[in-house]
């Protein structure tokens, strides 16, 4: 009987992807034939760690860089499509690319939304199957377009937010984050009526504050940072900060958190999710990991990241030689975490 190389069993195809180590490498494998991507599958979902999205140098570039946590190395990824456009990354997989007023695939943005710099710097989005939702960080009016719509409709009954400074989809939901009061409004992600209005954990949360959201729970991380020696070029880095959890079976306070179990949380200035640590992708279990850049729109962008330990709150800013020294254009941008698709 003669046996090809796509008839081998799934449990021996999983076990060889297990003992590859090189992202390009499974990225191969994976794509020999369907049954090898069937059965490595599961390894590309235990091995998917966070890239960083860098800042361009130029936006009229036909490739844009991406920062590796694992080995610190920085790739270029060819993306034609992209010259002339910024990009912001999600921890979904998709990229939107914006140009002036006009995104990619969607009406004209809003006339609220035509501050060159403020567009590109301060816009906070996210989206569900239903529709893309967009808001600016200094307004309370979010935006919303569904698929066939002309333009964009505003979400009306926000009375309780000033500010609109993360959009996060989590089952069926969008969570409108205020950093300036904390609170939190959940919309319904089809009607976009209001379901729920999370009041702000307690006081003494340090500024800065980022909200993930998970089917079980929210974890607001307050932080504070230091500027770079006299305040020059340079990443700021992180220098203090804490958590609290609201959890969903429990809704009625927040309470400090020192352990999440085997997860970490990805913050950057867009918004935090949650990645499991599972010892195949190289992302610390119960830890924080924070990309800051420069708060300055006019300053050349350097990037930093650093891990908080949630246990103890001790802080490491990673020894990055290729991120600390690469620099991006006065563009407006800022860093964003995307999850690679290794499945």
């Amino acid at each position: 009987m003669t046996m090809s190389w796509s008839d081998l069993p799934a449990d021996l195809v999983a076990a060889v992807a297990d003992r590859i180590g090189d992202h390009a490498d499974f990225a191969c494998f994976h794509s020999v034939c369907p049954s090898w991507h069937s059965a490595s599958a599961a390894h590309g979902a235990r091995r998917s760690a966070p890239l960083l999205l860098l800042p361009a140098e130029n936006h009229f570039r036909v490739d844009r860089r991406l920062w590796s946590l694992a080995d610190d190395r920085i790739v270029r990824i060819p993306v034609p499509a992209a010259s002339g456009f910024f990009l912001f990354a999600s921890p979904d997989g998709w990229t939107l690319a914006v140009d002036r007023y006009f995104s990619v695939g969607l009406p004209g943005l809003p006339p609220s939304f035509r501050n060159d710099p403020v567009v590109r710097r301060d816009m906070v989005w996210d989206r569900s199957p239903h529709a893309v939702m967009i808001a600016l960080r200094s307004t309370k009016m979010p935006c919303f377009c569904r698929p066939g719509d002309q333009s964009w409709s505003p979400v009306e009954c926000l009375e309780e937010l000033s500010q609109v400074s993360s959009i996060t989809y989590c089952d069926g939901a969008f969570y409108l984050f205020d950093a300036g009061t904390r609170k939190t409004v959940c919309l319904d992600s089809e009607t976009f009526a209001v379901s729920a209005v999370i009041e702000p954990p307690p006081a003494q949360l340090m500024r800065e504050p980022t909200l993930a959201v998970s089917s079980a729970e929210l974890i607001m991380i307050g932080r504070t940072h230091v500027l770079p020696p006299g305040g020059f070029d340079g990443p700021v880095k992180l220098r203090r900060a804490r958590a609290f959890r609201w959890d969903r079976r429990n809704p009625t306070s927040w309470a400090a958190v020192e352990d999440i179990g085997n997860r970490a949380v990805f913050v950057d200035s867009f918004r935090g999710f949650y990645v499991e640590a599972n010892g195949f992708n190289g992302v610390r279990r119960n830890c924080v990991y924070v990309a800051s850049s420069h708060p300055s729109a006019k300053r050349d962008g350097r990037c930093a990241v650093s891990v908080l330990d949630l246990a103890g709150l001790a802080i490491e800013h990673l020894s990055v030689g290729n991120l600390s020294s690469c620099r991006s254009s006065r563009f407006w941008q800022r860093p964003s975490w995307c999850m690679p698709n290794l499945c």
